[in-house]
C-alpha cells in the first residue's frame, strides 16, 4: 500500500514534468539559455523519479511472483488436505453405516447376548452404555470430518482468490511499468534534445561574443588610428601656423631695414640676422641649463654643434642664432626628429623648427644649439 501510494506521487510529478516540456519549444525560440537550463535540470530530476519508480515497481513485481508461487503451492496443499478429508469423511460414514446396519440387524440377539452374558445388573448396565458410546462416537467422528472439510474446502477456495487478487496485481504492475518505460524513454529523448539544443545556443553565444569582441578590437584600433591622425594633422597645421607667423615677422623687419638704407650684405652676420627673429623666453622654454622641456605635446632636448658638427645635414643658409640655436637659411631652427620626415616643419618651445636629422626616441624633438 505505501509503494502504490508512492507510485501515484511521482505519477503527479511526472505529469508536472509534461507539462514543462509543453513549454520547451517556446523557451527555445526565446533563446533563454538560463530557462533552458533549469527546464533541463527539471527534467532529469523526473527522469531520475520514474526510473526510481521503475525499479520499485520491478521488485514489486518480483515480490508478487513469490507470493503468486507461495499461495500455489498452499493450494496445492490444501487441495491435497481436502481429498485426505474427504477420504477419510467417507470412509467413516461407511464404518458408521456398516454399525447402524449391524445393530438393527441384530438388535435383539444383541440385546440377548448382552443379558445373558451380564454377570450382573451393574454389569449388563456397563455393556449397554459401552454400545451407546460407540455409536456417539461414530457420529461425532463423522460430523468432525465433515467439519475439518468444510474448513478445507473454504480455506482452498480463500487461496484461490487470493491467488486471482495475485495475478490481477501483477497484470496492473506489469501494464504499469510498461507505461513508465514508454515515458522514461520518451523523457530521455527529450531530454537528449534539450541538452543538444543548449549546446548549440552556448556555442552560438560563443561565436557571436568572439564576434562581437573582434569588431571591437578593431573599431578601437581604427578610433585610434583616425585619432592619431588627427593630432598629426593638428600638430603639422600648428607647426606650419607658427612658420608662415615666423616668416611674416622676419620679411617685416627685413623690409624695415631695407628702407633704413641697410643692404643685404650688412645681415649676414650672425648678430644682425638672429636680431630679426621672435626669441621666446620665460619657464617653458628649453635652454642650456634646463635640458629638457615639454611643449606642445612633444619631449624636447639639445644637442650641441661643437660635439656634433653635422656637415652632412646639408643645411641651406646655416647659421648661429642670438638664442644659440642653429637655423637654416629660412630662420629656421635645426631640429632632429623621428616621428616626422625631414622637411617637415613642427613648433618647438623656442619658435619654428625644421627637421634635417633622425635618430632620436619616438615622441622626442632635439634642437641643434652651439650651446
Amino acid at each position: 500500500m505505501r509503494n502504490l501510494l508512492r507510485r501515484w506521487i511521482r505519477t503527479g510529478i511526472f505529469c508536472t514534468g509534461l507539462l514543462f516540456l509543453a513549454g520547451f519549444c517556446n523557451i527555445a525560440e526565446a533563446g533563454d539559455i538560463e530557462s533552458m537550463e533549469n527546464e533541463s535540470s527539471n527534467l532529469k530530476n523526473e527522469l531520475d523519479n520514474v526510473n526510481e519508480e521503475l525499479l520499485d515497481i520491478g521488485n514489486d513485481i518480483a515480490d508478487v511472483e513469490d507470493k503468486i508461487e507461495e499461495t500455489t503451492g498452499e493450494i496445492e496443499k490444501t487441495r491435497e488436505q481436502l481429498a485426505i478429508a474427504k477420504h477419510s469423511e467417507a470412509q467413516q460414514y461407511e464404518e458408521l453405516k456398516l454399525r447402524i446396519k449391524y445393530m438393527y440387524e441384530n438388535d435383539s440377539i444383541s440385546m440377548l447376548e448382552v443379558l445373558v452374558s451380564a454377570e450382573s445388573m451393574i454389569d449388563f448396565l456397563n455393556k449397554v452404555d459401552f454400545i451407546q458410546n460407540v455409536s456417539e462416537y461414530d457420529r461425532n467422528k463423522l460430523e468432525e470430518f465433515r467439519t475439518l472439510r468444510k474448513a478445507i474446502a473454504g480455506q482452498e477456495r480463500h487461496l484461490v482468490d487470493v491467488k486471482e487478487s495475485q495475478v490481477k496485481l501483477q497484470k496492473e504492475l506489469d501494464t504499469r511499468q510498461s507505461e513508465l518505460k514508454a515515458k522514461a524513454d520518451s523523457m530521455s529523448v527529450d531530454l537528449a534534445s534539450l541538452r543538444n539544443r543548449i549546446k548549440e545556443l552556448r556555442a552560438e553565444e560563443a561565436r557571436r561574443a568572439a564576434e562581437e569582441a573582434r569588431r571591437a578590437a578593431e573599431e578601437a584600433k581604427r578610433q585610434e588610428e583616425q585619432a592619431r591622425k588627427e593630432a598629426e594633422a593638428k600638430q603639422a597645421a600648428e607647426a606650419n601656423k607658427t612658420s608662415e607667423a615666423d616668416k611674416s615677422t622676419e620679411t617685416s623687419a627685413q623690409a624695415k631695414n631695407d628702407s633704413s638704407g641697410k643692404s643685404s650684405s650688412d645681415k649676414k652676420t650672425t648678430s644682425d640676422k638672429s636680431s630679426n627673429y621672435d626669441m621666446p623666453s620665460g619657464s617653458g622654454v628649453l635652454t642650456k641649463r634646463k635640458g629638457v622641456n615639454y611643449y606642445n605635446g612633444h619631449r624636447e632636448t639639445y644637442y650641441s654643434q661643437k660635439v656634433l658638427p653635422g656637415h652632412g645635414l646639408k643645411i641651406p643658409g646655416r647659421h648661429v642664432a642670438s638664442d644659440g640655436t642653429i637655423r637654416d637659411s629660412d630662420g629656421y631652427i635645426c631640429v632632429a626628429s623621428s616621428d616626422y620626415p625631414k622637411g617637415t616643419v613642427v613648433k618647438t618651445s623656442l619658435g619654428a623648427g625644421k627637421v634635417y636629422d633622425s635618430g632620436c626616441a619616438s615622441g622626442t624633438i632635439d634642437l641643434y644649439t652651439n650651446w
